[in-house]
Parts: structure tokens; sequence; C-alpha cells
């Protein structure tokens, strides 16, 4: 299985989306009201997101605090309302007493624990936050550009297909 632990806010929704008029996007959008979503998501980075999927046939683990408002049913109504391809199958646990007063320490411990137990073949976590512990399978983004930096899709998909940064060169006979 491969996954992709995804954070929402910094990765598919910028710091644009979390600015804007969320009476607007309320009035707009009846799911949203519904579910009490108060942002919509960037489309270019919904749009990379969907690249990535398709690209990698990955599984979406939910890292993001998110996973805390919302149960997987309404998390499909929230992702298929932002136009994801796919929504999340799972998401990381949330424990009760905090590991660490730090939200990065506390982020990477979930996503390790849910490695350790579930064993992906390979995997990425795609975030704002720094887990830089989680190594070369950690994809830090910037909360104003989300998805939508430069290279970042392509060496996601990479990590995630297992190839390795020099290609073997394909001939054909």
């Amino acid at each position: 299985m491969k996954v992709i632990f995804l954070d929402i806010d910094g990765v598919v929704a910028t710091d644009k989306e979390f600015m804007m008029n969320r009476n607007k996007f309320s009035q707009k959008n009846p799911w949203a009201r519904e579910l009490r979503v108060p942002y919509g998501w960037n489309k270019d980075c919904v749009k990379i997101l969907n690249e990535i999927i398709e690209a990698t046939d990955a599984t979406i683990v939910l890292s993001s605090d998110w996973r805390m408002h919302w149960n997987l049913e309404d998390l499909d109504k929230i992702f298929i309302g932002n136009g994801v391809i796919k929504s999340p199958e799972f998401v990381t646990h949330q424990y009760k007493r905090k590991m660490s007063s730090e939200l990065e320490d506390d982020r990477s411990y979930q996503i390790k624990e849910w490695i350790d137990y579930n064993k992906p073949d390979t995997w990425v976590a795609i975030d704002d936050l720094k887990l830089t512990s989680l190594g070369e399978n950690f994809f830090q983004t910037k909360s104003s550009e989300g998805l939508k930096q430069t290279g970042l899709k392509e060496k996601i998909i990479k990590k995630l297909n297992n190839e390795q940064e020099s290609q073997e060169t394909n001939t054909q006979g």
C-alpha cells in the first residue's frame, strides 16, 4: 500500500483560503454550511493532489487536525465538495495525553505509530509543520503556496512510486 499522510491547512488550503470571506463560502456551498466547514481549499493545490493520486494510486491517511472535527463520512463529503478524487480511508490517532508540548513532535509520533502498525510499502507525509524527524519521506510546504510549490509534485510521485533519483534508461530494440 502507498500512503499519503495529508495535512490540510498549508497544504491544500493555503493562507489565502484561510483568510477568505467565510460567510460567502458557506452561502455558495450548502455542504460546507451543513458540515460547518470554515473555508474551501485552493483549486490549484487540489488539482496537484489529484495528479499525485492518479500517478500513484496512494491511500490518503489524514494527519491534519481536521480529523478531530469530522468523521470519515463527513471528511468524504468535504473532500468531494473540494474536488478531490479520493477521500481519506484512515486518520492518524489522537492521543488523549500529549506526547510532548510540540505539535510537530505529536504529529510525527502519530504518523510513526500508524506506519509501525500498518506497515505501508511506501509513504510520504505532506505538511506545513516541520516534521523533519520523518526523514526523507517528509515534504514540507509553505503555507502560502501549499502543494503548488515548484517541483514538489514530482518529488512526491517519485517517492511514492519508489523511483530512484537516477532513473534507468529504457532501451527498446
